[in-house]
């Protein structure tokens, strides 16, 4: 057939212009069938939309030494070492693993220390983690033998004996210091519905715990049935060395869990 000059041009415009159209993929309907039929070198996989996970958050855990080991300043550090621990010690690992070591939180000194990912091992979380931001809480036993311990972790700073409340006016429940006077006058009078009547000065070291007057403080008096068990009107009545030691030691918003 012979084209004539007209047909000829309209059919080479035409050729042209699909030229320049963007190249676009087959339709998913041209492609071999996934039946076994065909062939994955004709279409190839469908392309995946899904972006592939990243890695998941870092959580904090808790490990126990099983080794005396000891702890250093950095991941790296082969002198100067910041000291040592026995098996059995707790530590809240705080990152991924660097090299050989963990960073580490210590709370019986409160600091981030490395140490050797040999000398440990995982275990559940303790209980005081959850409320012992700096690693210090006090343990308080209305059972007799009446005492409180000051804890730093899972080390034991003090322990001492008590005089709590009589007819269990020291309550079972978990408090924390609200305010500290450092030489008190305790006044009956300043106590709503207060059956007793009292005026004590000096009463050193006093550490409240509750809105209501309940502290821990230097029992100058002295219970009657000596300290270790109930003697007071709710408060944690001490000897001095005890009470001074935790006026040093402790500070507002330390946790008090006291049970029987």
């Amino acid at each position: 057939m012979k084209l004539s000059r007209r047909l000829f041009l309209r059919a080479a415009s035409g050729a042209a212009a699909a030229l320049a159209l963007p190249l676009t993929p087959s339709p998913a309907a041209a492609c071999a069938p996934d039946d076994g039929t065909g062939s994955d070198a004709i279409c190839g996989p469908a392309p995946s939309t899904a972006r592939p996970a990243g890695d998941p958050p870092f959580e904090a855990f808790w490990v126990a030494t099983h080794l005396g080991t000891k702890l250093w300043p950095t991941a790296s550090s082969v002198q100067g070492d910041v000291g040592s621990v026995e098996p059995g010690r707790l530590f809240r690992v705080e990152s991924p693993q660097a090299g050989y070591r963990l960073l580490v939180w210590d709370p019986r000194e409160n600091r981030h220390v490395y140490i050797g990912s040999e000398a440990v091992g995982p275990v559940e979380t303790p209980f005081w983690s959850a409320f012992a931001e700096d690693g210090k809480w006090l343990d308080v036993t209305l059972t007799t033998p009446q005492n409180i311990k000051a804890m730093q972790g899972d080390e034991l700073m003090l322990r001492d004996l008590v005089t709590a409340g009589l007819q269990g006016t020291t309550k079972p429940g978990f408090y924390r210091i609200l305010r500290r006077v450092y030489n008190e006058t305790m006044d009956s009078r300043t106590i709503p519905n207060s059956t007793d009547t009292y005026l004590l000065k000096d009463v050193m070291f006093t550490q409240y715990f509750t809105g209501d007057g309940a502290a821990i403080h230097y029992n100058w008096w002295g219970p009657p049935r000596g300290f270790g068990n109930p003697g007071s009107h709710g408060c944690l009545g001490m000897r001095w060395d005890g009470s001074k030691f935790l006026w040093d030691w402790a500070n507002i918003g330390t946790p008090i869990v006291i049970h029987t």
